[in-house]
């Protein structure tokens, strides 16, 4: 009898667990990061950072030129007849070195396109990385006070396909994107103060 009871008790706790109420809530993270005045910032010193690496870059490519134009007065002198036998050779000599120096120069370049890339592709990872962690902290010390089980990113999408992960929330939901924009932004210098988005009013949570 017992155990006949046991049983019947475990055929209907998945029911009894599936009907518990939770409190969700769904945030748009991708308008939330893009709303932050931080993100502003940090993209405006990313995009300054990008200038400067390119002027670097630039330089060297006006050297790289500049040397290329060298190199092509050494050729037409060495096999300027002209010039004395001697005279030409001592420019071949010249123009050998030159060749090495752009080569050298080349290879220069290459690796500072590679390492300035590196850099800005590091730096918009950490950036990135923490930003989402300050936003994700935002959300979580305003779901706790507010009793919500559950916070979903609406805008969140697959890593494999790109399909979006929520494809359907109800408008009964509260969207607290908002919200968080505001908090995010509360502490922002005058300058930088990213209002958040107008839209349609945020649901009233749902009954416990």
């Amino acid at each position: 009898m017992k155990r006949l009871l046991f049983l019947c008790l475990l055929a209907f706790a998945p029911i009894s667990l599936a009907s518990a109420d939770l409190k969700v809530a769904v945030v748009d993270l991708g308008k939330a990061f893009d709303s932050y005045y931080k993100t502003k910032d940090a993209s405006a010193r990313i995009d300054a950072k990008k200038v400067t690496y390119q002027k670097e870059i630039q330089d060297q490519v006006a050297e790289y030129q500049h040397m290329s134009d060298d190199a092509k007065k050494l050729y037409d002198g060495s096999n300027d007849q002209t010039l004395t036998q001697e005279a030409r050779d001592e420019k071949k000599k010249a123009l050998d070195i030159k060749k090495q120096d752009l080569l050298n120069m080349q290879n220069k370049i290459q690796e500072m396109q590679t390492e300035r890339g590196n850099e800005i592709k590091d730096e918009l990872y950490r950036q990135h990385k923490a930003i989402v962690d300050e936003i994700t902290k935002v959300i979580n010390d305003y779901a706790t006070p507010q009793g919500f089980d559950l916070v979903i990113d609406k805008s969140s999408a697959s890593a494999a396909s790109g399909v979006p992960i929520v494809l359907y929330s109800s408008s009964k939901l509260v969207d607290i994107t908002t919200d968080i924009i505001t908090k995010l932004n509360a502490g922002a210098p005058p300058a930088s103060a990213a209002p958040a988005p107008s839209g349609a009013a945020t649901p009233a949570p749902a009954g416990p």
